[in-house]
């Protein structure tokens, strides 16, 4: 079994990896004159991130903490050059706490299943719940999974390669299938791309695998770190239509292919959201969330 790091998945901790390399090569090349002239810059690009992103409540988390550097900069009247200079250091540090919170977070997951070879449900390619089983492998606790195949990118493929690599088997199994297959599972974990006070949002098909979980008496979880929390009224959080082509690229007149990612699953659906060093009910995700407000010049409210 490998000692290597695990491998980058394609939610939201690769979102939060792009966003950061992207805000480090805008600190670089950036020529405003101005320190207001930068900050009126840096939030123009900071809305498109966002715009682009809009599922990916890590990205306007770490927006926000762009903007709060940058205002602090202004505040203090330091010139363009040091504001890019902190922005750099800003990116340096928030890669190492990402890191940290990610690792703790796959920590936490872990210790909720017990004994040897438990199965574990799961769908998409979430980078939390690839860290928590590799933890489970590496204590040699011959975890097994079974992987939803998540159309239609498919996902669930790269997190089987991934998991393979680790020595970890797992059965790969149409979307519709996980419901019925799940039962003999320990646990349900899927990655949440934003926790609110009303719900978590996920890759489309958590909510139905959390459906089939109570049904089964599986415990279910969420796996997500604070920086993905959110107030429900943010503005800039929405759930945008991916390209109809990705499910079907020459339709005949008359259909309308519609690819929608990412959905709500209600927090009564859930045994709890786990975060880096806990795990949190309903109550404490609500106020949890209702601390993690961004600007309202971000699409906050």
């Amino acid at each position: 079994m490998s000692d290597r790091p695990v491998a980058r998945g394609t939610g939201s901790t690769a979102a939060a990896d792009a966003f950061l390399d992207a805000l480090e090569q805008w600190a670089g090349t950036d020529r405003s004159a101005t320190t207001p002239a930068l900050c009126h810059a840096l939030l123009e690009w900071l809305r498109e991130r966002q715009a682009a992103e809009p599922t990916r409540a890590v990205v306007h988390q770490l927006a926000a903490r762009a903007l709060s550097v940058a205002e602090s900069a202004l505040s203090r009247g330091d010139a363009p050059a040091q504001v890019h200079r902190e922005l750099a250091a800003s990116v340096r540090a928030e890669r190492t706490d990402l890191r940290q919170a990610d690792a703790s977070t796959a920590q936490t997951a872990a210790q909720l299943v017990s004994g040897d070879g438990p199965w574990i449900a799961t769908l998409a390619d979430s980078e939390l719940v690839r860290q928590a089983i590799v933890v489970l492998a590496r204590a040699r606790r011959s975890p097994r999974v079974l992987i939803a195949e998540s159309r239609p990118r498919l996902e669930g493929r790269d997190l089987a390669t991934a998991l393979a690599a680790e020595g970890v088997e797992s059965w790969l199994v149409a979307d519709a299938a996980l419901p019925m297959l799940m039962q003999p599972a320990q646990a349900v974990w899927f990655g949440a791309d934003a926790v609110t006070e009303l719900g978590v949002l996920a890759k489309v098909g958590a909510y139905a695998a959390a459906l089939a979980a109570r049904e089964h008496g599986v415990p279910c979880w969420a796996l997500a770190t604070r920086r993905r929390f959110l107030p429900a009224s943010t503005r800039a959080l929405a759930i945008a239509e991916q390209p109809a082509a990705e499910l079907w690229d020459a339709p005949p007149a008359g259909v309308r292919p519609r690819s929608v990612s990412f959905e709500m699953v209600p927090l009564a659906l859930l045994r709890g959201v786990v975060v880096e060093d806990t795990v949190l009910g309903a109550n404490e995700v609500g106020v949890t969330a209702a601390d993690r407000a961004i600007p309202e010049a971000l699409g906050g409210r």
